[in-house]
């Protein structure tokens, strides 16, 4: 039995890695920081990414086949990028030769002037979120590049930060002019499952949605599948922002490599939708 270890395993896509891993027949060990009621499935492991030795140890304990660290602090956390890169080295350092550690990245490492970025584009970043994932690509022979991940339910980023505002009585600020290719949640985990087994994956992929949608078509959506009406929505400009205004990712080499279908955001809630139907 193929043995994995997920970084991250109480995060949005560690989370449904790790169920849909063990659901296949993996032997999988979830880590986590401080959020293990989040745990879906998994062998538990309490994790600080950025202490060398626990790393170390955890290594030699579970000896995985393949590593998939998606791990990421919060954007509020103190020295962001500190973490980052060194969560990532500390996983490179430690990993055994024959183990194969897949990287999770961003679409933030772009400045979003010249979409859509391909799979070698160089990186451009604008926030230091982005800079840290950069650097990471350089340490990872596997990266999966990637969007907003999103799902149709609650207790998902990108539906929980709406929630929260629409509870306050607080209106919606979409950005209109900002377009990212935002990808499922389950459609993200399928795909990697997947090229874990592929022998032509290596190096950086961009693997989310064909289409790309704005942070507004996006919102809406999620809104309708959650049976929320009467939000107050304001559709805004991302110009004063600073943001990156177009991270739409060129997928072809992904869409090669894949038998998984990438999901467009509206194939993606005729999906869940069905799914939803059938009980599940």
């Amino acid at each position: 039995m193929k043995k994995l270890l997920i970084t991250g395993g109480s995060g949005d896509l560690g989370r449904e890695l790790c169920q849909q891993a063990v659901a296949k027949g993996y032997h999988v060990t979830a880590t986590y920081l401080t959020r293990a009621h989040r745990l879906r499935a998994g062998d538990p492991l309490q994790l600080d990414l950025n202490d060398r030795e626990a790393v170390k140890a955890a290594l030699d304990q579970v000896q995985p086949n393949v590593i998939i660290h998606t791990a990421v602090p919060p954007m509020s956390a103190p020295n962001l990028r500190a973490q980052i890169v060194a969560s990532a080295y500390h996983l490179r350092t430690f990993c055994p030769r024959e183990t194969k550690l897949i990287c999770l990245s961003t679409d933030m490492i772009f400045d979003g002037t010249q979409p859509p970025y391909a799979d070698d584009a160089p990186p451009s970043p604008l926030s230091v979120y982005g800079q840290a994932k950069a650097e990471m690509e350089l340490m990872a022979d596997y990266v999966v590049r990637t969007s907003l991940i999103y799902d149709f339910e609650r207790g998902n980023k990108q539906t929980d930060w709406m929630l929260e505002k629409i509870g306050r009585g607080e209106p919606l600020r979409l950005y209109e002019d900002e377009f990212r290719s935002a990808i499922w949640v389950v459609n993200l985990a399928e795909a990697i499952l997947e090229l874990m087994e592929n022998a032509f994956f290596q190096g950086a992929l961009n693997v989310a949605a064909p289409t790309a949608v704005s942070r507004l078509t996006l919102g809406t959506k999620l809104l309708e599948a959650l049976g929320i009406v009467g939000a107050r929505i304001e559709a805004v400009s991302s110009a004063l922002s600073g943001r990156p205004a177009n991270l739409t990712l060129d997928v072809s080499k992904a869409q090669l490599l894949l038998k998984t279908p990438l999901l467009s955001l509206e194939e993606a809630f005729a999906r869940w939708r069905e799914r939803a139907t059938e009980g599940r």
